[in-house]
């Protein structure tokens, strides 16, 4: 009796909350349709959806701009998958710009929501045009607020006539959001530590491996923890001028945005020969290998922090591989060279230049000597090898791209036999994903992508298929590491002559397939690991 009499008081408090809640939600949602153009008619899309509303909220910059949580019914749940809260977005700009869904996306990583989809309330006629542009990191269900009163279409139906429209797994491009990015929690938990310390890294791996997309986390984490840091990607420039004047400006873009500095110093950038007072490369430029080390200086005296230099495609910078022409490329090479004092500087100290550099050729910092002369930037870096994904995280990647698309992967041997075939290679498992998903229909959702669509994926030839993509993987390894392909050669012979000859080169040479094993070709007993590739 006791405890009947004690759980009332709880239970009405509850009650009581319950009702403060809804009534300020009703408040909010009052305030959103007495200030919207078509507020009232969001709301009826979501009421005869069945859709439950939670949160309604202007956004706290903008005016025009509100923010609505929602949960589906649970049938539609149950159909695409998706059980925690969606974002909507309401506006009614006319034309939507990508910060706005770069803005949408901060909020999904700040909420808890589901981070793969998410609703666009707007007046763009194209705005669709403009989400299929962030496949591989969202689902964005675009909705015409003009439309809405003739678009009788329901929640499910405009989910439905995008999911199933949309390939998340077909996306060459490096990612760029968190919400595309899956695994390599070890590789980022050591690359933090590195630049923690002030040790430069090199992430060397194969083709389309991910190198890029694990040097944008770790520049958004790092950004995030309020370290300095300036990106260039070698293949963006023509020339070794070019790459000197872009460090200098990034570097100054990325000192005068450092929120922390600027706010507690009242200095000012100090005079620099080749950029302005405004950061922009002068037009009356003088000699830039003469001046662009004392500019960098300078300006790292401004801050107290080591600016982290992040350099994609740094095998460009070796002359006897480069695609630039020869001067280009050794002018570029000794570009890098001249930051080694501030490199070594900044492993002994919180101040100078921490490296972190990716590509697929580590010569540049393997070799003592290049050209016969001793070579600089010999072991400048510590070489990270990036191998292809683990089974685990291969799956998880797998799945979550899979949700977003109304594709679901519960048939184990389906993850098998992917990662029989491509050892975790990132790419070349979208791809088999993308092709044995490509004949989904919105009236089949949810799409079981079972075994036998995976078989007959990996089957497939042709200009872009998976077998094409993997033939594409090992051209490259071929052209970058000659020898070791060769021997390669002899591993997936069917001639245990050729088996008997690998094992006694590995008996001279214990190295001699080094790169074929960290890059996940092989594994370390030169069993094939990307087996699409090698047979």
């Amino acid at each position: 009796m006791r405890d009947e009499i004690e759980e009332a008081p709880v239970s009405q408090a509850a009650t009581n909350q319950r009702t403060v809640n809804q009534k300020a939600l009703d408040d909010f949602k009052s305030r959103f349709v007495s200030s919207t153009r078509y507020g009232a008619a969001v709301l009826s899309l979501l009421s005869r959806s069945d859709v439950g509303v939670w949160r309604v909220e202007p956004d706290r910059d903008r005016r025009d701009r509100w923010w609505i949580h929602v949960t589906l019914p649970p049938s539609v749940e149950e159909m695409f998958d998706f059980h925690l809260e969606l974002l909507v977005l309401y506006t009614e700009y006319e034309r939507l710009e990508p910060r706005t869904l770069s803005l949408l996306q901060q909020r999904l990583r700040d909420m808890r929501v589901e981070p793969g989809v998410a609703f666009v309330v707007s007046l763009d006629a194209k705005a669709s045009q403009l989400a299929s542009r962030r496949r591989g990191e969202l689902s964005l269900v675009t909705i015409n607020a003009a439309e809405l009163e003739s678009d009788t279409r329901d929640v499910r139906s405009r989910m439905a006539a995008v999911i199933s429209t949309v390939d998340h797994f077909d996306v060459t491009n490096p990612v760029q959001d968190p919400a595309g990015f899956y695994g390599r929690q070890v590789e980022l938990d050591l690359l933090q530590r590195s630049l923690d310390r002030g040790q430069s890294v090199g992430i060397f791996g194969l083709r389309k491996a991910g190198k890029t997309s694990l040097m944008n986390a770790i520049q958004r984490l790092r950004l995030d923890a309020g370290h300095l840091v300036a990106k260039v990607d070698v293949s963006e420039v023509s020339s070794s001028a070019e790459f000197r004047l872009k460090i200098l400006a990034r570097t100054w873009g990325a000192i005068s945005e450092d929120e922390n500095l600027t706010a507690t110093s009242s200095r000012k950038m100090p005079r620099l020969r080749l950029l302005t007072s405004e950061g922009e490369v002068r037009t009356d430029l003088p000699d830039i290998g003469l001046h662009w080390t004392d500019d960098l200086k300078k300006m790292l005296t401004f801050t107290d922090k080591r600016l982290e230099l992040f350099v994609d495609e740094v095998d460009q910078a070796y002359p006897a591989r480069s695609n630039m022409l020869t001067d280009e490329a050794e002018m570029l090479f000794q570009t890098l060279t001249q930051l080694r004092g501030l490199v070594q500087e900044a492993s002994s100290t919180s101040s100078g230049v921490v490296l972190l550099c990716a590509g697929v050729d580590p010569a540049l910092f393997e070799e003592p000597l290049l050209a016969h002369k001793d070579n600089l930037l010999y072991k400048l870096v510590r070489l990270l090898w990036l191998a292809p994904m683990p089974r685990e995280d291969m799956a998880e990647m797998v799945r979550s791209l899979g949700r977003r698309m109304g594709v679901r992967v519960r048939d184990h041997q389906a993850i098998d036999l992917l990662f029989a075939e491509y050892g975790g290679h990132p790419l070349l498992t979208r791809k088999a994903c993308s092709l044995a998903a490509s004949n989904r229909a919105p009236e089949e959702l949810p799409f079981e992508l079972t075994l036998s669509r995976v078989q007959a994926a990996l089957a497939a030839t042709g200009q872009e298929s998976p077998h094409q993509q993997a033939a594409d993987v090992l051209r490259s390894f071929e052209e970058w590491f000659p020898a070791e392909a060769e021997l390669l050669d002899l591993a997936v012979s069917p001639s245990e002559d050729d088996h008997e000859l690998l094992a006694a080169l590995m008996v001279d040479n214990p190295h001699a397939l080094e790169h074929a094993i960290a890059y996940g070709l092989c594994d370390v007993e030169l069993k094939p690991r990307i087996r699409a590739a090698l047979y």
